[in-house]
């Protein structure tokens, strides 16, 4: 692939469970899956990252931003959540360059599964 080239890619999915997601819980999750594509990109050539953001809001007023600005730097978060909720709407936002679409599309969609199955099970 050429490395000039960016991938502009936004999801959105909305996270329901029959237990209560505690906000901390939901911001160590996406913690892990913001890492895990970091890591992701890192190993397959991304060789800028113009920002990766999670959007999160359970009835739109509350929300939370966790964004990273920086391949090498920790992400950052913004906003409040209430302490529990069922359902929260998120939307990923990534600009990248270096890493096909498809390959980061793949890595995305699995890491939503997996959140989806983790607080499906909870």
């Amino acid at each position: 692939m050429n490395t000039g080239s960016s991938v502009v890619l936004t999801k959105r999915v909305i996270i329901t469970s029959s237990n209560p997601i505690t906000k901390e819980d939901f911001v160590k999750k996406i913690g892990e899956i913001a890492k895990n594509i970091v890591d992701f990109l890192k190993k397959n050539g991304c060789t800028k990252l113009g920002h990766m953001k999670f959007i999160s809001t359970t009835d739109g007023e509350d929300y939370l931003q966790l964004s990273i600005l920086d391949i090498a730097q920790k992400p950052k978060i913004n906003g409040i959540l209430r302490k529990t909720f069922e359902k929260i709407k998120l939307t990923f936002n990534i600009i990248e360059f270096g890493v096909g679409k498809e390959e980061i599309d793949s890595k995305i969609n699995e890491e939503i599964k997996n959140i989806q199955v983790y607080f499906n099970n909870k």
